[in-house]
């Protein structure tokens, strides 16, 4: 599966099963193009608002395979943010 998020914890993996994953940069392009093939998990209304997505907060396990893309931001005034794109391996 393909998942969009605002962020990424360890919790998310697979607890009986030993996952690593693979963190790369990523855009806002690339996200944009696969956005209706993405399970949306964004809890944040602001970066909801950024991707033109209705917020959606959703617990996700995640298995080998799957790739799931943060999206976040650092700054309070909401102007930059980050693109990342995390692939589940086993």
């Amino acid at each position: 599966m393909k998942y969009l998020s605002n962020g990424f914890s360890p919790k998310m993996l697979n607890p009986n099963k030993t996952l690593t994953f693979t963190l790369k940069e990523t855009t806002y392009e690339e996200i944009m193009k696969n956005k209706n093939e993405l399970v949306n998990s964004i809890g944040h209304q602001i970066i909801a608002d950024h991707l033109d997505i209705e917020k959606n907060r959703i617990n996700i396990q995640l298995e080998e395979g799957d790739i799931i893309y943060i999206v976040d931001n650092e700054k309070e005034d909401h102007t930059q943010f980050n693109y990342r794109k995390i692939t589940i391996n086993q």
